[in-house]
């Protein structure tokens, strides 16, 4: 399976309890990256947990991704990380995970991302 767009950014990712400086779980990982601020901060108005997202992260459906969310009746966990380029870019927290276009050649994973504080200035966001 593949992307249903190229490509415009490579991340590093981290399972929950793994982070740098350690090696990455996977890296130099190809992604499709995106602001998604409004419709993010929209969906969390109603929501019990803080299930808000900043960005959206597109990535091949065999990428093991996995995010907090626990269902609408517990308190969210923690997810992987995501740092765009690398291990020394800006970190993302995976909030939520979907799969899109289930059993087509274009099926992958459209994961939704917490952007946490870059260290300015940055060109990685």
């Amino acid at each position: 399976m593949s992307l249903p767009v190229a490509a415009n950014a490579t991340c590093d990712l981290y399972h929950n309890l793994n982070s740098p400086p350690s090696a990455p779980d996977i890296a130099g990982l190809s992604c499709v990256l995106r602001p998604d601020w409004v419709r993010g901060q929209e969906a969390g108005d109603r929501a019990a947990v803080g299930l808000m997202w900043t960005h959206i992260l597109l990535v091949d459906f065999a990428v093991d991704i996995r995010d907090k969310y626990t269902g609408s009746s517990s308190s969210p966990t923690n997810g992987d990380s995501i740092y765009v380029p690398d291990q020394n870019g800006t970190k993302f927290e995976a909030v939520f995970i979907e799969i899109v276009q289930k059993g087509t050649p274009g099926e992958h994973k459209r994961v939704y991302l917490d952007r946490k504080a870059p260290t300015w200035p940055s060109n990685d966001i």
